[in-house]
């Protein structure tokens, strides 16, 4: 009887005991529910932000390029249009500093062939409308952009790891200006400073023996590079039409006519067909 007893107030000891755990587990859950359901709620909305973040940003890049691409792919690219790229795409891995790059070199191109970006060139080489010729303000306006371009180029990778080959690209086409400004002195320090960047890089060697080489042939580069100015140009000239064939000119059959040596006319000279031989009286017997 005495065992039963024992064994029924270790039963409800137990039962205590669970229902007290119970209700610390309860107390517990209370407490802390909803600041688990916090952090879980965060962590789950932040990596969904997350890879929302890096989906857009890989569509903004490929948009980014495709930009590009589309307003350098045409013959004669306008740099307005690749300053826009640059613009919209700044920070965007390369696009930006590209862009301005390829600006710069639509603004070179445009001096080189004395024609405004986009002009429309006949196949003789003159131009179709003669407001899009370059005029002397022209020229300097589009040096000052070439070299805002490149600057804007160099300053946005310049101590970047990676980026070397782009800022020394950028300062090249920096020196491109100052040499057609007949700058020596700010021409040779940007080709210093392509040889600063390439120092202690094997890759950019090349790059700092062309600009060490650019530097000793600064005086003669100088001295020829400058373009003479327009009005000390002879006025364009074109090609004189050929006389055309006379309408009366008989047609030859192969054989009739024989074509002497070809000469300074656009016909040869003509040697008419000779005269059949007439037979010899015949002698009297």
């Amino acid at each position: 009887m005495e065992e039963q007893r024992q064994n029924i107030q270790i039963r409800e000891r137990a039962g205590l005991e669970e229902a007290r755990l119970n209700q610390d587990f309860i107390d517990f859950v209370t407490k802390w529910s909803t600041p688990l359901l916090v952090v879980i709620a965060l962590v789950v909305g932040g990596n969904y932000l997350y890879q929302q973040y890096t989906k857009r940003e890989n569509e903004k890049l490929t948009r980014g390029f495709e930009q590009l691409a589309a307003a350098a792919a045409v013959a004669n690219p306008s740099p307005d249009s690749l300053r826009q790229v640059a613009a919209d795409f700044e920070g965007v891995a390369s696009v930006s500093v590209l862009a301005h790059l390829k600006a710069g070199d639509a603004y070179m191109r445009s001096i080189m062939r004395g024609v405004k970006p986009g002009a429309d060139v006949n196949q003789d080489g003159t131009i179709a409308n003669v407001s899009d010729e370059l005029t002397d303000e022209d020229r300097a306006g589009f040096l000052s952009s070439a070299f805002e371009q490149y600057k804007l180029a160099a300053e946005q990778v310049k101590g970047k790891p990676g980026k070397e080959t782009l800022y020394v690209g950028a300062l090249f086409g920096m020196a491109a200006v100052a040499e057609s400004r007949g700058q020596e002195a700010e021409a040779k320090a940007l080709y210093e400073q392509i040889k600063s960047a390439a120092a202690g890089t094997s890759d950019l060697q090349d790059f700092a023996k062309i600009a060490e080489n650019r530097i000793a042939d600064l005086p003669k580069v100088l001295a020829v590079g400058k373009l003479p100015p327009k009005a000390t140009l002879p006025p364009a000239t074109r090609e004189e039409a050929k006389p055309a064939l006379p309408a009366n000119l008989p047609t030859a059959t192969p054989g009739a006519l024989d074509i002497g040596p070809p000469s300074s006319s656009p016909v040869g000279p003509v040697t008419p067909p000779a005269e059949p031989a007439s037979p010899a009286p015949a002698t009297p017997k």
